[in-house]
């Protein structure tokens, strides 16, 4: 009841409102600034260490100042400047041991900062009534000090404990709340301890005096407090920003600004659960070859085409839909679709997007991409199943060049397992070494003799046994590794060619891959020179197939190879689309006949004939014909009687690895040249 009676007759009421609008608001924003100070380290900790307990103290010492410039009590005032300064600097000390103590890590840390800051205040409060001077008889209700010293202590401890807990929306306001009630209750419970009878003997200072000194000290305290709290939003606004921009980062791609794979999860999560009924189709696209276009062109051309690639995504997302980086070169679509008919027209359009070239620099990247599609509910029930089974048929669109779209089907699954198995596998096998050069010889149909080697790339599986080219070549074209298969045969044919007696030739083929390498002519030089093969002796063999995706590109650098001295072989002659096209626009030291005209040579005269043209264009043009696939004594008479020069197959000699550093041996086939047949049949008529 003193309490309130000292409050309502002995205060100026507008001082009081102040007193309590000044705590108020730097209890809130200390509390803030601590939680804040709290979450940082090191050198920025301190720094918002000293931050808080200036604002704290400021604000409770103003507090303090401002309450007891409100006192009238019925005697004349004095203050004493030396006290009144060593209340200021109890205050400073206690809030900065108190906040360095809530930062602490052990058991009631919290309890113990806020209780050092009831004591604090405590000292701060009554070293300031040592400042005040009455000129009149004092007397202390020892019951009220001491209550006023639990409430200091109770609320700050309790406004410390509570500053974690609180620390999300209006709850924030509590500790700050609690440590302002702290302050006002040992402020006014501590001015109704203290009873005054006036002597009224000296001349003190006068209530407007009063006034003028509280509104100062509130201004310049609102100042300090003001300042702390700007930092502390600008800081906050900074912070929020920066959070926002980590959080934008660990949902998207860095390179294309799309959403990352996790993000892509809980969209097609999302997806789901809004259906409405509908079904949700979710993609898995990976661009085909990619490898080789930042193999080739570099990593900013690679990047270059994904943000294309990504643009034309963003562009086409459809209402409920949505695209992502998946990672690497795979991306994710999800959509919602209502049947059959218009999931074939929206695949139908997303596929476009990936036919028109890539323009960078100054020269275009073509690139296509195999998808993979399945279905909710049909093809899973979940993100995970759907983006899985969608995974699973994207590995099946990328075997089959014809048909680049794929859904899923159940009987996928093992099947594309095993081929991640041994696409991994191949990748191991091209580190560890464990494929293998095989050579087939060829023979000059006029001596008989050995004039020349095929080298053929072997692949003979630790547990597989050996895999045939057919198999593992296609897989290394549709994941990334056909560049470096490449230059590992290239390499080591030239090392181990280099080793065999006689200077052979040997014919080593180039996929139209590799044509795209601006490196190739540099890498086909450095082989020759590194191991000391003679130009000489290596000839470059190329498909048409090949040389169709860029005729005029790849006859250019087929032309600086051949300026090295290299020679070229126009390999599988009559199976591409412009054989001779190809043949007017570039010398080619050599033609191969591919083996399904060999073939024919049993069936009729419609291979003859065409291998017969064939020769006498080769002839025309001053070009030896090489006919692959020989395997019977009769292809090989017929061959020799039709003007072929040389040959190849298995009847002449199977692939077979270099040994001891020699080359494989040719077999004994029996067979004698023509104009030597004819000789020797005209005697037996004579």
């Amino acid at each position: 009841m003193r309490v309130l009676t000292c409050l309502a007759f002995e205060h100026h009421l507008p001082s009081v409102l102040l007193a309590g609008l000044v705590c108020v608001i730097s209890c809130l924003l200390s509390m803030r600034l601590l939680r804040r100070s709290e979450e940082s380290d090191s050198v920025v900790q301190v720094a918002w260490l000293v931050v808080t307990a200036t604002c704290l103290s400021a604000g409770i010492w103003s507090t303090h100042f401002i309450a007891m410039l409100g006192y009238r009590p019925s005697a004349t005032v004095s203050l004493q400047v030396d006290e009144t300064a060593l209340s200021a600097l109890i205050i400073m000390c206690g809030a900065l041991i108190g906040c360095y103590v809530a930062t602490l890590k052990f058991t009631f840390a919290k309890a113990l900062a806020g209780a050092v800051i009831g004591v604090s205040v405590t000292g701060m409060h009554y070293a300031g009534m040592m400042a005040y001077n009455l000129d009149a008889i004092v007397a202390w209700d020892m019951r009220y000090v001491i209550a006023s010293v639990v409430f200091a202590v109770f609320f700050g401890a309790l406004a410390f404990e509570a500053s974690e807990k609180f620390d999300k929306g209006l709850h924030r306001l509590i500790p700050g709340g609690l440590l302002a009630i702290g302050v006002v209750s040992l402020h006014f419970t501590g001015m109704g301890a203290m009873t005054v009878v006036s002597l009224g003997v000296s001349e003190g200072l006068d209530p407007v005096t009063f006034q003028i000194l509280a509104l100062t000290t509130a201004v310049t305290t609102l100042v300090v407090v003001g300042a702390g709290g700007a930092g502390y939003a600008v800081e906050a606004s900074l912070r929020e920003r920066t959070d926002r921009r980590l959080r934008h980062l660990a949902l998207h791609d860095i390179v294309t600004d799309l959403p990352n794979r996790a993000c892509f999860t809980a969209l097609v999560e999302q997806a789901i659960e809004n259906r409405k009924g509908k079904n949700i189709a979710v993609l898995v696209i990976d661009l085909n070859r990619f490898k080789e276009i930042n193999d080739v062109w570099g990593h900013q051309a690679g990047d270059a085409v994904l943000c294309d690639i990504a643009d034309r995504l963003r562009g086409h997302e459809r209402p409920g839909g949505y695209a992502a980086r998946l990672g690497g070169d795979e991306f994710g679509i999800v959509f919602p679709v209502e049947g059959e008919t218009e999931l074939v027209e929206e695949l139908k359009l997303i596929e476009s997007l990936f036919m028109t070239p890539v323009r960078h620099a100054d020269f275009e990247i073509v690139t296509n991409a195999s998808l993979g599609v399945a279905v909710y509910p049909e093809d899973g029930r979940d993100c995970e199943t759907l983006m899985r089974n969608a995974d699973l048929a994207m590995y099946k669109a990328k075997t089959d060049p014809l048909n680049r779209i794929q859904h899923y089907e159940h009987a996928l699954g093992e099947a594309v397992r095993q081929r991640r198995e041994l696409a991994q596998d191949l990748r191991t096998a091209l580190e560890t070494g464990e494929l293998r050069m095989f050579y087939q010889p060829q023979i000059d149909l006029k001596s008989g003799e050995v004039c020349g080697y095929e080298a053929l790339v072997r692949w003979p599986h630790p547990v597989r046994g050996m895999i045939s080219p057919a198999e593992f070549v296609p897989l290394a074209e549709a994941n990334g590794l056909i560049g470096r298969l490449g230059d590992w045969v290239l390499e080591t044919t030239c090392e181990e060619v280099a080793q065999w007696p006689g200077a052979p030739k040997v014919a080593i083929n180039l996929s139209a891959i590799q044509l795209n390498d601006p490196h190739l002519v540099g890498k086909v030089l450095q082989a020759m020179v590194s191991t000391g093969l003679s130009p000489s002796q290596l000839e470059i063999e190329l498909t048409e197939t090949a040389l169709i995706h860029d005729l005029g590109q790849s006859l250019n650098v087929l032309r600086r190879i051949k300026a090295l001295g290299v020679s070229m072989a126009l390999d599988d002659f009559g199976t591409g689309y412009s054989a001779l096209e190809t043949l007017r626009r570039f010398p080619f030291d050599k033609i191969k006949l591919d083996k399904g005209f060999t073939d024919g040579l049993s069936d009729g005269g419609r291979s003859r004939a065409v291998i017969s043209a064939v020769v006498t264009l080769a002839h025309n043009l001053d070009i030896p014909v090489l006919a692959e696939g020989v395997e019977t004594a009769d292809q090989l008479d017929l061959l020799n009687m039709m003007g072929c020069e040389q040959a190849q197959g298995y009847l002449i000699g199977r692939p077979a690895p270099s040994v001891n550093g020699q080359p494989p041996a040719a077999l004994d086939v029996m067979w004698r040249p023509a104009e030597q047949a004819a000789t020797q049949a005209s005697g037996h008529a004579g």
